[in-house]
């Protein structure tokens, strides 16, 4: 019996490594389809993205010491901001009971979100739950960051969910895809840490009593350096703010929110007439400005004509804005 031609074992071993190649292919592409099939039921994970990558893109961490990172588009810059518990608690006795902060600090979420929201006067809208709840600081911040930045990231967000030592978060695959395109390649560098607990000052809580809490103030003016939206700030809408709320505090920090982002307000008055439900009015809804606006109230936008006296937007701040920050 004679040797096989070399020829034909080359052509064998060519048509193994095909079949092999084949095999591994639909192997990894079956795992990907699973991984998304089940990312898919989860509706929360996966829904329409909510970041329109012109904004910045903010995040509560229910870290020790509460944490914010924040990124802006237009700078490719990283902030990540945290404030003591402490400070936090006192700031929420002004406007919710002590238990709820202490609460949504154990578990993250929504609650957590709108107490630093109303910390620093600008709107988070997403947030993390870690699985093992530690203290932020700067080596773990750009940890996190890197591990974020990681090629591999894609592959975590189709497949298992999100990276490491996060439990719960509201952010859609679609929008930690879109944050991680604009994050890849980048380096520490362009990751500012800062320790704002020290911003505090003497307040009156719901008791009225005297006690230490937390800058506004001051942490706006410094937040609002990352917060800012050039598609704002360009197209140079006149705002205006009525509050129709009941609630007198809660038109300070809805104008906190719109002046973070770059927004014109000319004008913030009270109306003797309440309303439910917060609304954006224009004349046009063609305007951007409108649109993002509307996604920060998270309200609707209605059409109205000649609204040049009073500015081109006018948002209408109901009850449910005054509710959800201040009771």
């Amino acid at each position: 019996m004679g040797r096989e031609p070399a020829w034909k074992k080359q052509q064998d071993r060519s048509k193994l490594r095909s079949l092999v190649a084949v095999f591994i292919t639909v192997t990894l592409l079956f795992a990907i389809v699973n991984g998304i099939a089940k990312g898919f039921s989860l509706k929360n994970q996966i829904s329409d993205s909510k970041w329109d990558s012109q904004s910045s893109f903010a995040v509560a961490v229910d870290s020790i010491n509460p944490s914010v990172f924040i990124y802006q588009p237009d700078s490719k810059n990283v902030a990540v901001l945290v404030l003591s518990g402490e400070t936090l608690y006192q700031t929420g006795s002004v406007g919710r009971p002590l238990e709820k902060i202490s609460s949504s600090l154990e578990k993250g979420g929504v609650q957590l979100t709108d107490a630093l929201s109303q910390t620093y006067g600008v709107k988070i809208g997403n947030f993390i739950k870690l699985t093992n709840r530690s203290e932020m600081d700067e080596e773990t911040a750009e940890k996190m960051f890197v591990n974020f930045a990681s090629i591999t990231t894609p592959f975590k967000i189709l497949t298992t969910g999100f990276a490491d030592n996060i439990s719960t978060t509201n952010i859609t695959r679609i929008d930690a895809f879109k944050l991680w395109w604009q994050f890849k390649g980048a380096s520490t560098e362009s990751l500012k840490f800062a320790d704002l607990s020290g911003y505090q000052e003497e307040i009156i809580n719901s008791d009225s009593k005297q006690v230490l809490g937390a800058d506004t103030a001051s942490l706006n003016r410094i937040v609002s350096e990352y917060m800012e939206n050039r598609e704002v700030v360009e197209e140079g809408k006149n705002i205006q703010i009525k509050n129709s709320s009941g609630k007198l505090e809660a038109a300070g920090l809805a104008a906190l929110f719109v002046k973070s982002v770059g927004g014109n307000v000319i004008e913030v008055s009270d109306s003797e007439q309440e309303q439910e439900k917060t609304q954006v009015v224009v004349e046009s809804n063609n305007s951007y400005s409108a649109r993002y606006l509307a996604n920060i109230f998270d309200c609707d936008i209605t059409e109205a004509k000649n609204l040049e006296e009073s500015g081109e937007i006018m948002i209408i701040i109901g009850s449910d804005f005054a509710s959800r920050y201040f009771e």
